[in-house]
């Protein structure tokens, strides 16, 4: 069973590694080529599109579980006892979950 759970959180490493390159290129060279100077305005009005929300809202999950799963995969390169990895990893999760659902309460004001 512990060597599932590696394989996938190695896996989605992998994965949102390679969306974060695409994902943060697209973020920081393509949106400011479209328009020039990158306002208020024009942000909350690419947000109202579905799909720039769709795709910001993927990036801040993405973001947040590399960064999160990088966390966890230094600490567990100390090779804690059982129940500090198991505490630790449910704080972890803990706080990924609240910059997830943080993130969400400041993006979804923008898609109306």
């Amino acid at each position: 069973m512990t060597q599932q759970r590696g394989l996938w959180s190695w896996l989605l490493q992998r994965v949102t590694g390679a969306y974060l390159i695409f994902g943060m290129a697209v973020h920081i060279i393509v949106l400011p080529l479209g328009k020039g100077t990158i306002t208020f305005d024009s942000v909350a009005s690419r947000l109202r599109q579905p799909g720039w929300a769709l795709f910001d809202f993927l990036l801040l999950t993405v973001c947040v579980y590399h960064g999160f799963n990088g966390l966890w995969s230094v600490f567990t390169d100390f090779n804690p006892p059982a129940k500090l990895r198991q505490g630790i990893g449910w704080c972890l999760a803990l706080f990924g979950l609240i910059w997830v659902i943080f993130g969400v309460f400041v993006l979804v004001p923008f898609t109306r």
